[in-house]
């Protein structure tokens, strides 16, 4: 069957990203076993500095702007009220917003002001059904409360919001548990996810699923899709290939840019092709944007997928990033 893009019903590039994500900050007031990134372990001033996404959000807009921009980190709350300076920007004109938090620094006078803007959704990662497991996972105690109070009144001040849940071999038992408690907390949407090796699982290698764990995740995933069906949506987020594999059947739709302002093909791709502090990022999407999937050290990641072992491939956010 022939394609949309070869059909010519579909663009074969894009004049601006459809969607950028912000990495806010490199900092982060958890210290998770899992994080993909390994936020938290940087204690100097990150290159983009509020005034500096405040520029850049600018500069987006008159390039003629976005249609999604995701807000992460580290802990995008961490910029306090500064956030709101940069969504203003991007939401005056006419963007939509995809917000990835912890939920610690949620208070109801936050999520007051959060609530002005449009969402696909506004995600809280829960690791637990219970604190005793999602603050020793979390390494910070009493984040689970945070998260759970939070949550709930995200969904009561009417945002789409979305539980996170990363499934290990010590919680997979209790994802009937959790599915209850995002339902009970107004969840509109819970994603359910094993681990990547990725950042600091490289040294906390016993969260990965074995094959027997995934069975059993994929059997809890089913159940609970048809448990909750027509009440909550129950997702599974998809394995690092699956996730850079879509890049090659379709046109690139946007990037990354990292809190010292590099350009990154995606969270699972360890690849840069930029500075936007010190490059043009027009010129940048123009040039580099739309082939960047196609270039042969990007191909070679992608098949070292399937050709080796976790202990032979290049660890993301572990080993440095690839400038094209």
């Amino acid at each position: 069957m022939e394609s949309l893009l070869t059909a010519g019903l579909y663009p074969s590039k894009f004049d601006m990203p459809l969607t950028l994500q912000f990495e806010l900050t490199s900092r982060c007031n958890v210290y998770c076993k899992h994080c993909y990134n390994d936020s938290g372990n940087n204690n100097s001033e990150d290159a983009m500095s509020p005034d500096e996404w405040v520029k850049f959000a600018k500069k987006i807009v008159n390039y003629g702007g976005i249609f999604e921009c995701i807000l992460s980190g580290g802990e995008p709350l961490l910029l306090g009220n500064r956030i709101f300076d940069i969504m203003d920007i991007l939401h005056d004109d006419g963007a939509a917003f995809l917000l990835i938090t912890n939920g610690f620094l949620l208070s109801r006078e936050k999520v007051k002001y959060l609530a002005k803007y449009r969402y696909r959704w506004l995600q809280v990662s829960i690791d637990g059904s219970t604190a005793k497991y999602h603050d020793s996972f979390r390494q910070r105690e009493g984040s689970w409360q945070r998260a759970v109070d939070g949550a709930y009144m995200v969904s009561a001040a009417g945002i789409p919001l979305t539980i996170a849940h990363c499934v290990t071999p010590y919680n997979l038992s209790s994802i009937d548990d959790m599915c209850d408690l995002a339902y009970q907390l107004g969840a509109a949407t819970i994603l359910l996810g094993e681990i990547n090796l990725s950042g600091r699982t490289n040294q906390n290698r016993d969260l990965l699923l074995t094959k027997e764990d995934r069975a059993q995740m994929l059997r809890k995933f089913e159940e609970n899709q048809n448990r909750y069906a027509g009440r909550m949506s129950v997702q599974r987020s998809a394995n690092t290939k699956t996730s850079v594999l879509r890049y090659l059947t379709s046109p690139n739709t946007g990037l990354i840019v990292r809190p010292n302002g590099d350009l990154r093909l995606d969270c699972m791709a360890p690849f840069v092709i930029g500075n936007v502090l010190k490059d043009d990022f027009k010129k940048i999407w123009n040039e580099k944007a739309q082939t960047c999937w196609e270039h042969p050290k990007v191909q070679e990641y992608i098949r070292s997928f399937n050709e080796k072992d976790y202990n032979e491939m290049m660890t993301n956010y572990v080993d440095s990033d690839i400038y094209l």
